[in-house]
């Protein structure tokens, strides 16, 4: 590993490598990682960090991808040749290093490649932060696209995710709570990267089966998400037989928004039944 550099100085970078696979880079924060993190589309690892630290001071160590063609990770030139069943491919490469993780936190898109994920690998739980809906992204996608028809109508015409981030008054309503400061927007708006425009429409119409979940599920949204309805979250949760944790204050950029202490014992209450064998 090799130390990264940022405050405070818990955090290094562990290298995935396979024949023939792009390069990732998973941010740890602590030996062991019980949790692994998975950020959504236009996002990199980063996004973690505040609630990585927070799990560290309460003794719990873990850990963030960058999927493919995302922050230190290979692949950028190629991303737009990049799936969602890539994305869990990825995931399923960092389990392979990281023998001690058995939880899986996903945000937004990262919510889908955590459902998905859930079916595949055996995991003690499986946690979806405003996570991408059972019954897929189209409904709520039409919603956005009719409150701002022309960032999406040029989204569209560039089959560019990034450029429905480039005005702030947009980036503001379709992912922040309208109480969440200036600052902290255009904070996101300068660190937005590309995305695949395969993957991200994958959200449509690649679904996932919560029957075939192996491990618990928790749903965690804001309860202001216009990216992600209730109606939706709501209909997630029914389908892994739990119910919505609603965060005040918060709307989709539940990692951001959300005070890391407060998400931290949210995420450590939700999944401490099963990390000590509970039901």
């Amino acid at each position: 590993m090799r130390p990264l550099s940022v405050s405070p100085p818990v955090f290094s970078i562990r290298s995935v490598e396979s024949k023939g696979m792009p390069r990732l880079e998973v941010t740890m924060a602590g030996d062991d990682p019980i949790v692994l993190f998975v950020h959504g589309c236009t996002e990199t690892a980063e996004i973690w960090l505040p609630l990585m630290q927070a799990l560290s001071c309460s003794g719990l160590s873990s850990a963030a991808l960058d999927l493919r063609g995302h922050g230190r990770s290979c692949g950028r030139d190629s991303i737009q040749e990049a799936g969602i069943q890539d994305y869990v491919q990825d995931v399923e490469r960092a389990l392979e290093v990281l023998p001690s993780v058995r939880v899986v936190v996903g945000h937004s898109m990262g919510g889908l490649v955590t459902q998905l994920l859930a079916a595949r690998v055996k995991l003690a739980h499986a946690v979806l932060i405003a996570s991408s809906p059972v019954a897929g992204m189209k409904a709520d996608g039409m919603r956005m696209a009719r409150r701002h028809p022309w960032t999406f109508l040029m989204s569209s015409l560039r089959r560019s995710f990034k450029r429905l981030y480039l005005n702030e008054r947009v980036t503001k309503s379709l992912l922040f709570h309208s109480k969440t400061s200036s600052e902290t927007v255009r904070k996101f708006m300068a660190k937005v990267q590309e995305d695949s425009w395969r993957a991200g429409n994958e959200m449509n119409t690649l679904l996932p089966d919560p029957g075939a979940a192996r491990c618990r599920v928790t749903v965690i949204a804001g309860s202001d998400d216009f990216m992600v309805s209730r109606a939706s979250s709501e209909r997630t949760a029914a389908a892994y037989r739990t119910k919505v944790i609603y965060i005040d204050g918060c709307a989709h950029m539940v990692p951001i928004e959300c005070d890391p202490g407060e998400l931290s014992r949210i995420t450590m209450d939700a999944v401490s039944g099963s990390l000590h064998g509970g039901d």
